[in-house]
């Protein structure tokens, strides 16, 4: 969620894909098609529809022809504002998926998270262990949100915050770009770390989630993205990948560690909790392969 109003509001009529993209909450037959200002226009691609063309058609003549000499053919490509404020009323992002439901939204996100995976598990088909950089971040992120939203793998552009705590993330005055810059610099370089010592590998991981956290760079996916990236490490030191839904299993202990990380470069909170986790996963593998 944001830490301001959004600028932009959606919403689907009948289900179309895209179909409503307007200012405010929209309920006239005459708001049809329009986007964020008045006279600006937009056709929703074959590939994207859920209505039959016939029926976009009919709804197509229900609003006069764009009177702004910018048109706007599809907000997908060419809405020259930032995705990151292009919410429903009920802060639903916009998503390629179509869902305007928590419930639909979870199951897409949980289908890019087995994608991300399977990103991560082709890595360790390299000949050399893949190492951690800026690039290899995003492209995670792409693999677990490029079918859902629109900015996958792109730094957001708003202030974030949890629910109604007060944990914020301010949008950096220079952007993230700069901030994972030093990132890849400081920590990142550091591998691809390979070690026979469970305990540094469980520590550098740690550094690893809690450094992506304290920036929180993408517009959502920031946990599941560091996750992801700390299951790269623990594949390439032959240990079993953690479940991302882990953290949910003592969110009090997961939050302060995360904050000891964020606030005070402690990381050992988090390195046990991995290690925790990695025993688990373990136990669970070993279950279900009889051993």
């Amino acid at each position: 969620m944001t830490s301001a109003l959004s600028r932009v509001h959606w919403r689907w009529e009948e289900k179309d894909f895209g179909f409503r993209f307007l200012s405010g909450t929209g309920r006239k037959k005459g708001e049809y098609y329009q986007a964020a200002s008045a006279g600006e226009f937009y056709i929703v691609p074959a590939g994207q529809r859920k209505l039959a063309k016939n029926r976009l058609n009919e709804l197509a003549k229900l609003v006069p022809a764009p009177s702004s000499p910018r048109i706007v053919p599809t907000p997908w490509s060419d809405y020259d504002r930032d995705w990151d404020w292009i919410v429903t009323t009920d802060c639903a992002l916009l998503n390629y998926a179509g869902c305007l439901d928590r419930e639909e939204i979870d199951r897409r996100e949980d289908e890019g998270v087995a994608r991300a995976m399977e990103f991560v598990f082709g890595l360790l088909d390299r000949p050399e262990p893949a190492p951690l950089t800026v690039n290899l971040v995003r492209q995670v992120h792409r693999a677990l949100m490029g079918e859902i939203y629109p900015f996958a793998g792109e730094w957001r552009t708003v202030d974030l915050h949890k629910g109604d705590g007060p944990t914020r993330w301010p949008l950096p005055p220079g952007g993230i770009q700069p901030l994972m810059d030093l990132l890849e610099r400081d920590v990142l370089s550091r591998s691809p770390l390979l070690s026979d010592d469970d305990e540094t590998v469980f520590a550098y991981v740690a550094e690893v989630m809690c450094e992506i956290l304290a920036l929180h760079p993408f517009r959502e996916g920031n946990g599941r993205t560091a996750f992801i990236t700390g299951n790269l490490l623990l594949l390439q030191n032959d240990m079993v990948p953690l479940d991302v839904y882990d953290r949910w299993s003592d969110q009090a202990r997961y939050f302060a560690s995360c904050d000891s990380g964020r606030i005070h470069k402690d990381y050992a909170p988090l390195a046990g909790l991995v290690a925790e986790w990695e025993a688990a996963a373990l136990t669970r593998w070993e279950t279900s392969h009889d051993k």
